[in-house]
């Protein structure tokens, strides 16, 4: 006993330590997309097919450490997780999932995850298609391919095929074939890698050209699903699309053809425990025995046939069987137990028609809130559309704005440096022209002296010769010329713009002399140096002045220095 309870303990912690290492690689992800990619191949591969209470506790224990973590995308997948589960493992039960899908999509909602909401859009409808309530069911069908197809878009999304794939065969089980081609070969498309899903997308398309009598482009679809099924080295779906293959041939009467086809799905089928596979081959078979006359064979393989009906109760096997069990009596004589069977048939070809009635009313009593919601969806994305176009344009705008008034900022700058440099030019310009006349100056100085020295010689008499051409230069080096005066006006212009226009605006009666000596004095110069340049007295520029402070009224107070600096 104690040895015993030491082996469980033992195999309890070893158990405990591995399933703490085998989910903990979930959470050593760096992104969390990948920690979901992870999380998902977990539950696909490996927590799905644990008894119900490790799994269930697996999950409790993942959607705890992802509440601690605050990860949005692990909180509303292992909460959808535990839906999935009971889906699956629980089929004839539709609460438990139902609820954790709720949970899981008020989540999804709440944190704006477009895929993960589609994905429990998605599951919720294939639970309550299950369960024949069809309304929702394609209500939350259709909500899950319109955030897939226009939100997301099918090539941006990773797992469109398997969405279309669902789409396509809840199409095929309803009778609308067309639409169930569309998904099916749209979800070939957006196939990257070859899986068992693939093998069920060709078989269902195969089934869905048979349904619409296009036999030869069926017969190559089951082809590709028995090759793809030999390749991935599936022997149940190498049966299942074989027997398909081989109902073909029983249709166009090719019994020979359709025979091993159909008798190797039968023996695959029972191998893979797929009984509903198994039962409507061994229909079929018990058709085509009667049709060779082998009533016995035909017996045989329908004994063995009721034996799967009554296991699974399927709506559409017991009517295969039913149809070829009234033949099969026909054929003995037996007509009361064939008028029987085929009341049965009757009753079952009903039930099986209300039900698609029922799908077809729900259908019709949706459309209008399915288009309607679709319209909306469309224009949303249209919406959205015209917000990012005005987006765009608006930054468009802004950035040309930018730029214009980073032209317009560079070319004031590149203005404002040029006559910066203008007017350093004009005032360097302006010194050395003062410079200039400072230096005349300073001749003439020096020729008032040379003549006065040669008035005290006693023979100047003799010098007058001398004395002209000294006379001579001195006009040539003071600033009464009139070429001389354009050429200093021109280079004071460019240092006090609009001096003189404002001084001929507010005192038209000032003289031409008068004018120039109030530009000498803007210059703060002496009244030597004025009269040194303007070839006159000093006692002629204090005369100007006074004439000038008449001439403007200028009031005693005030001298004339402040009145040329406010012009």
């Amino acid at each position: 006993m104690a040895k015993h309870l030491h082996l469980f303990i033992f195999l309890w912690v070893f158990g405990t330590v591995g399933y703490c290492q085998q989910y903990q690689k979930i959470f050593e992800q760096p992104s969390g997309e990948q920690r979901l990619n992870t999380a998902k191949d977990i539950f696909e591969n490996q927590i799905i097919h644990l008894d119900s209470t490790a799994a269930i506790a697996a999950m409790k224990d993942l959607k705890s450490k992802a509440d601690k973590i605050q990860d949005e995308g692990l909180q509303i997948y292992f909460t959808e997780a535990l839906g999935i589960y009971y889906k699956e493992r629980y089929r004839d039960t539709l609460l438990p999932a139902l609820l954790h899908f709720e949970a899981a999509l008020a989540l999804a909602l709440q944190y704006h995850h477009q895929e993960l909401t589609a994905e429990v859009y998605h599951n919720t409808g294939l639970l309550l298609y299950r369960q024949n309530k069809f309304a929702q069911a394609f209500e939350n069908l259709f909500k899950a391919n319109g955030i897939i197809q226009y939100s997301i878009g099918y090539g941006r999304y990773p797992n469109s095929c398997r969405y279309l794939y669902d789409l396509g065969l809840v199409y095929y089980d309803f009778g609308n074939y067309p639409k169930a081609k569309q998904h099916l070969q749209e979800a070939l498309y957006y196939t990257n890698t070859y899986t068992v899903r693939t093998i069920e997308t060709y078989n269902t398309l195969g089934l869905t050209y048979r349904s619409m009598s296009n036999n030869d482009s069926a017969a190559i679809c089951f082809q590709k699903a028995i090759e793809l099924a030999h390749k991935l080295k599936h022997s149940a779906w190498v049966g299942i699309a074989s027997g398909n293959l081989g109902m073909i041939y029983y249709k166009l009467k090719k019994f020979d053809e359709a025979m091993p086809l159909l008798l190797n799905d039968y023996d695959l089928s029972v191998k893979n425990k797929e009984t509903i596979s198994a039962g409507n081959t061994l229909c079929v078979l018990a058709e085509i025995y009667l049709n060779q006359g082998n009533t016995h064979a035909a017996d045989e393989a329908l004994q063995k046939a009721l034996q799967m009906v009554n296991e699974i109760g399927d709506d559409k096997m017991m009517l295969l069987y039913t149809i070829a069990k009234a033949r099969l009596c026909k054929q003995l004589k037996q007509f009361e137990c064939a008028t029987v069977y085929l009341d049965s048939a009757r009753i079952l070809q009903n039930r099986v028609t209300n039900r698609k009635d029922v799908i077809l009313l729900a259908q019709i009593e949706k459309n209008m809130e399915v288009d309607k919601y679709l319209t909306e969806l469309k224009l949303m994305e249209s919406e959205k559309g015209k917000a990012v176009l005005i987006r765009n344009f608006i930054i468009v705008v802004i950035m040309l704005l930018l730029l214009v008034a980073a032209q317009l900022i560079f070319r004031q700058q590149l203005k404002q440096k040029k006559n910066k440099e203008l007017l350093n030019n004009a005032v360097y310009q302006l010194n050395f022209y003062l410079e200039s006349l400072q230096e005349k100056n300073d001749l003439i100085e020096k020729f008032k002296k040379e003549i006065e020295s040669l008035h005290a010689m006693p023979d100047y008499r003799y010098m007058l010769k001398e004395k002209e051409e000294i006379s001579d230069k001195l006009k040539k080096y003071t600033i009464v010329t009139e070429e001389h005066w354009n050429e200093f006006r021109h280079l004071f212009e460019k240092v006090q713009k609009g001096f003189f226009d404002s001084l001929k605006r507010k005192f038209p009666a000032l003289t031409q002399s008068e004018v120039r000596l109030l530009a000498l004095m803007k210059l703060n110069l002496s009244k030597k140096e004025m009269a040194e340049m303007l070839g006159v007295s000093p006692d002629t520029i204090k005369k100007t002045r006074q004439r000038i402070r008449k001439k403007v009224n200028l009031p005693e107070e005030m001298d004339l220095e402040g009145l040329v600096v406010t012009i």
